[in-house]
């Protein structure tokens, strides 16, 4: 009959240690990301309705509907609009009167309105962290199996 396992007992201190450890890991992975500019998606430039994308020769981005709102931004970030107006970026009398209730005006309303979330993603790595994700659960069934088995083994004896 094999030995029966008996765990290590750990100490209130280790205990603490360890949670210290495991609360630092996650803030560390939950911070990184942000630092690192890796959280979120990536903000494009939008406007309602069809717009073509030009670059000026300063460095501009200059974006043109078909409704006649022009947006710029230039080289340093600064964003301006021309002809704009809350018709122009599609916003009716109740949300305008959200916008304002927010503190917004049109200018920086548009900003936040023309800012659109890209959330198109890459299949290679949607398949590689499925991978990764589907082989740590087969290997942790394989060593609950493993552990099961000796458990029965030390209660019950070796049947192979």
């Amino acid at each position: 009959m094999a030995q029966v396992y008996q765990p290590p007992r750990q100490s209130r201190f280790g205990q603490l240690i360890d949670a210290a450890v495991i609360l630092i890991m996650v803030f560390l992975a939950l911070y990184i990301p942000l630092e690192m500019e890796l959280a979120g998606a990536e903000k494009g430039d939008w406007l309602p309705g069809t717009f073509t994308v030009e670059q000026g020769a300063d460095g501009a981005t200059v974006l043109k509907s078909d409704r006649g709102l022009v947006k710029t931004v230039a080289a340093d970030g600064t964003v301006t609009f021309e002809n704009l107006t809350w018709e122009a970026v599609e916003q009716n009398a109740v949300m305008q009167a959200q916008w304002g209730k927010l503190g917004y005006d049109l200018q920086a309303a548009a900003e936040a309105i023309t800012k659109r979330y890209d959330y198109s993603f890459d299949w290679i790595w949607l398949i590689l962290t499925l991978a990764a994700i589907g082989g740590y659960f087969l290997y942790l069934v394989k060593q609950s199996d493993k552990e099961y088995r000796q458990v029965i083994a030390e209660k019950f004896g070796d049947r192979s």
